[in-house]
């Protein structure tokens, strides 16, 4: 009894182990095995865990990178991304599901960062009007107007307090995008710079946390209730809401482009 206990316990430690090479280790070898082959270079492949522990202390990172059980390739040269942004071989660069997993909470899925194939070709035919150069030269005043209004703030707060120009910068960046996207009703929602920075900077910080553990990346796991995951559900609710009152007040009429042409809505 006690040797067939034993037999059947050592049968599980294997398929499991069979299991887990098959499913992460093995794709993930190959994969990184690929690249070196192209003469990029990498870090040590280490199986499972990856560079997860070294990435928080980094002070240099290479080319390709082990996000646990992930190989990823961290590429900076134009004519790279350029073949992999262009429209002729878009078939062979497929996002990863944990890319989509990750970002899906807080912008939606129907979104063209996340869209593939027809979908993603159909919605950016939809948002190349808005990012005309002429119509973003339109939008230089905007732009001009929030970042004099972004150092007068951080000018007067200097004085009484210590500046976090980390979450400065965000809230000015998100405050241009917002104002240029969403025109005047914008300007005119109570708070409105305070939601939109406030929730993408929590979420950010949220996701980024959950994933840095693998978090994000565990089925069933990730949906479990804890390790900021209520930041990440709250703060996406409070952006959509803000996104829909934004949307309705411009099918209303209550608002209107804030550049010289129109803007996104």
């Amino acid at each position: 009894m006690v040797l067939l206990l034993i037999f059947g316990l050592f049968s599980v430690v294997v398929i499991l182990a069979l299991f887990i090479y098959i499913k992460l280790i093995r794709p993930a070898k190959q994969l990184y095995d690929a690249f070196r082959a192209q003469g990029f270079p990498g870090e040590p492949f280490v199986p499972l865990i990856g560079q997860m522990k070294d990435y928080q202390q980094a002070e240099k990172s290479s080319d390709v990178l082990s996000y646990g059980p992930f190989t990823r390739f961290f590429c900076s040269e134009p004519e790279i991304i350029a073949e992999v942004l262009g429209r002729t071989k878009a078939q062979n660069f497929r996002k990863p599901t944990n890319f989509i997993g990750i970002l899906k909470p807080i912008i939606g899925h129907q979104n063209v960062l996340l869209l593939e194939g027809s979908e993603h070709d159909r919605a950016r035919k939809m948002l190349n009007p808005a990012f005309h150069f002429v119509k973003l030269q339109s939008m230089i005043p905007i732009m001009t107007r929030e970042t004099e209004n972004a150092i007068d703030a951080l000018l007067e707060e200097s004085h009484t307090k210590t500046i976090d120009l980390k979450l400065e910068f965000k809230s000015m960046t998100l405050s241009i995008i917002a104002a240029s996207a969403f025109g005047q009703s914008f300007e005119e929602i109570p708070d409105a710079k305070k939601i939109v920075s406030n929730a993408f900077n929590e979420v950010l910080d949220a996701i980024n946390y959950r994933t840095v553990r693998m978090i994000n990346l565990i089925p069933l796991v990730n949906k479990l209730p804890f390790w900021r995951k209520q930041i990440v559900d709250e703060g996406a609710k409070r952006v959509n809401d803000f996104v829909d009152r934004v949307i309705a007040n411009r099918r209303q009429g209550k608002s209107e482009s804030l550049s010289s042409n129109i803007d996104l809505l």
